[in-house]
């Protein structure tokens, strides 16, 4: 399944450091449907990287995509959580079921 993503990176209280979203070992929880909530890999176009604030299109990729093919639709919100910080708001702009 190939699935591609608008996503919202949100403002995060955190020390000034730079912190930014980058490359494919990114993993966070991704919530969507109200009962979904599993990892998903953030893959980010080659030499994109997001900073708190930034919106960037990016391919998702899960362990278990039967789950997500059943579910994912185009236009469908979801967000992304590590630990229980929200770090971003998304929608899916394509899904390409295998």
């Amino acid at each position: 399944m190939k699935v591609s993503a608008k996503v919202t990176f949100l403002y995060i209280d955190r020390p000034p450091h730079g912190f930014r979203y980058t490359g494919d070992g990114c993993w966070p929880r991704i919530h969507y449907l109200k009962s979904v909530n599993t990892s998903c890999k953030l893959i980010f176009e080659e030499g994109v990287e997001a900073f708190d604030g930034d919106t960037v299109d990016i391919g998702l990729d899960f362990l278990d995509y039967k789950l997500h093919e059943a579910r994912m639709y185009e236009g469908m919100p979801f967000e992304l959580y590590v630990t229980d910080i929200k770090i971003a708001e998304g929608q899916i702009q394509s899904l390409v079921k295998s």
